[in-house]
C-alpha cells in the first residue's frame, strides 16, 4: 500500500485546503462504499488512510472520528 506523505507547499492556502478536503472526501467515499458492499479490506484501507491523515495533521479535525460516526450513527 502506498504511504501517504503530505508535502509542504508555498502555494496559496486556499488551494491546499481544497486539496485536503478532496482527499478527506475521497477517504470517506471509499469508506462508505466499502461499508455498503461489505468490503472489509476496503474498510481497513480507509481506516488506515484516515489514521495517517490524522497523524499528519494533529491540530485538524480527526478523520477517524468522522468514520466512527458513520459506522455507528447516533440513535434518533
Amino acid at each position: 500500500m502506498p504511504k501517504l506523505a503530505l508535502i509542504p507547499s508555498d502555494g496559496p492556502s486556499e488551494q491546499l485546503a481544497e486539496i485536503e478536503a478532496a482527499v478527506r472526501a475521497s477517504v470517506v467515499t471509499d469508506f462508505l462504499t466499502a461499508l455498503r458492499t461489505g468490503n472489509r479490506l476496503g474498510l481497513l484501507e480507509a481506516e488506515y488512510l484516515a489514521a495517517q491523515i490524522d497523524k499528519s495533521t494533529p491540530d485538524g479535525p480527526r478523520l477517524t472520528d468522522e468514520l466512527d460516526a458513520i459506522r455507528q450513527p447516533t440513535a434518533a
